[in-house]
């Protein structure tokens, strides 16, 4: 959790020096008439490009390698000071800056908000600069504080070298770093390479992706209004207001602060909208920033640093967290513009890294002044006070999370699993057929070796009969990501006559035993493969050959056995019988950024392709020949900007088994699981998919998230993450004569379409489907769609 939590926390920062210096100078910047400090001043070094900013109780440092020195300290709505230093005075220099006299300039009235005029010249004076800005390098320091409700936790501080290439992006090194003592230097990610910098035109802000306030089009996604006319230095300074046009997409509203003559940014005070947000178990967002800009004399306007203030509250019944307060201060100077910055810097492709020899024995340079409060944290935390503690949950659910957490636990699993050796698991299910089956596995690999075995064995109480296996994978050539795996098994158990692609034997034992239909049927396979698997042989595709011997015997009809948990059982069917005989037979699986099955919780991009023959020519008592595909795709469609976009899925599948295979070999169209419905399967397919030798399906849904409950000012639903997914499908089976009795085909096109109601109370979906080739609808549920 420790991690997590401290993860967390920089994840939605967003943040995304050693220096020669031998004078430190230090200062307060105060206000001439009411003596109040005046907290992020900018302090500049005159005929430079290097400077700092105040702290929030007025104090500033900087170092500087030779005096005398001239600073320059200026404030919006003050007039600037300018101090010469000749030498240090140890107990630091105090700066009054007196407030500035406005007098307004003449603007000319019309129907149009003056504030629309002023960021149209903003945006145009941009593209100017910015179309010579090819590269910059810069010093940096970045302070990041975390706190719960009653204190701060942990302080990272840093000094680095920023580099930034218009074509590659930014890199950060570390210079030098400091710490709280309950984090490690490897847990220290003070930096600025995530900075978002408000003269983008867009900004990365927790996943969403925002139009910035000098995008070309920014005037369609905002309104921009003139509150104020100020003064800094003889120039006027205009008050913006910045507030959304589009209320559904993610923007900031806010303050801007534009220099006149220069129409230039020069501070802004912004916040994102209600839209960014995250659903349960999130209960809480806020963020806000603050930057300033400055020219340095010079073309171009850089940042000249960033404040952050951000709150997360995460909970659910049962379980609620400490909010998670988290602070960054960073100050960015010494700007050397459009250089030639060293290849080496963009060849490492991760984004912070640190110099050869980091310093973490002292404070990094260039420092803005710790606070009061900062400077107790400093001398108060230990390393005894770990971030887990601090965000420690409660509720009666919280002992679960502890547990969970400790290597060794103290639980019934925990305890459960102290007296069962490494490698061994239990394995179990229930069906109509076997009854309880119960037995064990083991497995051990020996990862230097590229070895992996597994074994098993159980027994079922009704048909009497055990199962056994084993299984051998062995790495026989790897070269970087590719790999070369030899597979050899047997086992001798209970299969199922058709493979859903969704569903589990393990879960339809849970169905089954409450007393639903038993979704499969079964027969006996004694089974010998081999083959060769080709992890990666070109860029995300495996591909598995492998031949195959098979023994398939049927179990009797009319045994089935009537066993379960409460009263209630649907009619069990006839367990059909197959047919038997020996199957040998040529198998290839090839597959493209293949996932984990996740009934529909994310989505996903891959495709699938199975081919199987068997030939009497191989020895085989079978003569037939099939060939399988599925492809899932999704897509962004609406509100793409957003960290959650609307979103498009589709499922496909289908294939052609000639007629004459085996009734344990034809295909399948899934259905329900009692009322489970997860996506890809047909809904109004109550618990039995369609079986056939011509079979396919294609299932569609479209994601609206919360938009429709935004639109409604459904504002429960809306802070709940509820959302409405639109879904329709068409299948079909066709069985050929000799496996007709089955009735398990559809007689035509089973077509369906729904609505779902999506994220109830986070962990649920509720579908509504209607049959619209013949009368029947269904209410199912299944598991939400996150992503």
């Amino acid at each position: 959790m420790l991690n997590y939590l401290f993860r967390f926390a920089l994840l939605f920062l967003l943040i995304p020096i050693q220096t020669n210096a031998q004078f430190e100078i230090t200062g307060t910047v105060l206000d001439d008439e009411t003596g109040e400090p005046l907290p992020a001043a900018t302090i500049v070094i005159e005929n430079s490009l290097k400077g700092t900013i105040t702290n929030p109780e007025g104090h500033f440092s900087i170092s500087v390698a030779e005096l005398p020195i001239t600073l320059l300290i200026s404030y919006i709505g003050y007039e600037r000071s300018s101090i010469t230093i000749e030498d240090i005075q140890p107990a630091g220099i105090t700066v009054r800056l007196k407030p500035s006299v406005t007098e307004l300039e003449e603007l000319v009235v019309t129907d149009r908000d003056p504030g629309l005029t002023i960021m149209e010249k903003v945006i145009e004076r941009k593209k100017l600069w910015r179309a010579d800005l090819q590269s910059y390098q810069a010093d940096a320091y970045t302070r990041q504080v975390l706190q719960n409700d009653t204190s701060i936790v942990s302080i990272s501080e840093s000094s680095s070298v920023l580099y930034w290439n218009q074509n590659k992006g930014h890199r950060e090194v570390q210079k030098s770093v400091r710490q709280t003592s309950n984090l490690s230097a490897d847990q220290n990610f003070a930096g600025v390479r995530y900075l978002p910098n408000f003269y983008d035109d867009n900004i990365e802000i927790a996943g969403y992706n925002i139009v910035g306030i000098t995008h070309p089009d920014a005037l369609s996604f905002y309104h921009f209004s003139l509150l104020e006319i100020l003064q800094m230095d003889g120039v006027p300074v205009y008050k913006i207001e910045v507030k959304p046009r589009r209320e559904l997409q993610p923007t900031f509203e806010g303050v801007a602060y534009v220099l006149g003559r220069d129409y230039a940014l020069i501070d802004v005070d912004l916040k994102p909208n209600d839209v960014v947000s995250f659903p349960p178990p999130v209960q809480d967002f806020n963020l806000s920033y603050k930057q300033q800009f400055s020219n340095y004399g010079s073309d171009f306007w850089f940042p000249v640093d960033m404040r952050i203030e951000g709150r997360i509250r995460i909970g659910m019944v049962g379980l609620q967290f400490p909010s998670i307060q988290f602070s960054q201060v960073s100050r960015i100077s010494d700007y050397q513009v459009n250089i030639s910055l060293p290849d080496s810097i963009f060849q490492d492709q991760t984004s912070l890294t640190q110099a050869d020899t980091v310093s973490a024995a002292e404070a990094p340079t260039n420092e803005i002044p710790l606070t009061e409060e900062e400077k107790l944290a400093y001398e108060t935390i230990d390393s005894t006070k770990t971030i887990e503690d601090a965000f420690r949950p409660e509720g009666f659910l919280a002992r679960m999370v502890d547990d969970s957490d400790e290597s060794e636990g103290s639980g019934f699993l925990s305890r459960f699993g102290e007296w069962m050796p490494a490698g061994i698991g239990i394995r179990g299910r229930y069906n109509r057929v076997e009854g309880v089956h119960l037995g064990l596995n083991y497995q051990k690999r020996a990862a230097d070796i590229g070895l992996n075995t597994k074994f098993f064995s159980g027994y079922s109480f009704n048909t009497k009969d055990w199962d056994y296996g084993a299984e051998v994978e062995k790495r026989v050539v790897q070269f970087e990501d590719r790999e070369i795996t030899a597979l050899l098994s047997y086992q001798n158990s209970t299969d199922t006559q058709y493979s859903s692609v969704v569903y589990s034997t393990g879960m339809n034992s849970f169905v089954t035993l409450l007393g639903g239909d038993d979704y499969f049927n079964y027969f006996r396979n004694e089974e010998v493969s081999a083959g060769l698997k080709f992890t990666n042989i070109i860029k995300r595709v495996d591909l598995e050959i492998s031949g195959n011997h098979e023994v398939h015997r049927s179990f009797s009809a009319g045994d089935e056995i009537d066993f379960k948990l409460f009263s209630w059982q649907n009619i069990r069917r006839v367990n059909p019988e197959i047919e038997e005989g020996t199957n040998r037979s040529l198998s290839v699986n090839i597959g493209y950024n293949l996932q984990d099955r996740n009934f529909g919780f994310a989505g996903s991009r891959q495709i699938k392709m199975t081919a199987e023959m068997s030939r009497p020519e191989f020895g085989s008592d079978f003569d037939y020949s099939s060939i399988r595909m599925s492809v899932d795709w999704n897509f962004e469609t609406f509100y793409r900007r957003r960290f959650f976009a609307n979103t498009l899925d589709i499922h496909l599948s289908g294939g052609i088994v000639e007629s004459s295979a085996p009734i344990q070999k034809l295909g399948v169209v899934d259905g329900s699981l009692s009322r489970f419905t997860p996506f890809s399967v047909l809904k109004t397919r109550a618990f039995l998919p369609y079986v056939g030798n011509k079979y396919g399906v294609i299932s569609v849904e479209h994601n609206f998230r919360t938009i429709p409950f935004e639109l409604l000012d459904l504002n429960y639903f809306v802070d709940n993450g509820w959302g409405i997914i639109l879904f329709g499908g068409a299948g079909s089976a066709e069985l050929n004569d000799n496996s007709s009795f089955l009735m398990m085909d559809t007689d035509g096109i089973h077509t369906e379409a729904g609505i779902s109601l999506n994220g109830i109370f986070g962990i649920l979906r509720l579908d509504f489907a209607k049959r619209l080739d013949s009368p029947g609808h269904f209410i199912g549920f299944s598991v939400p769609r996150y992503f």
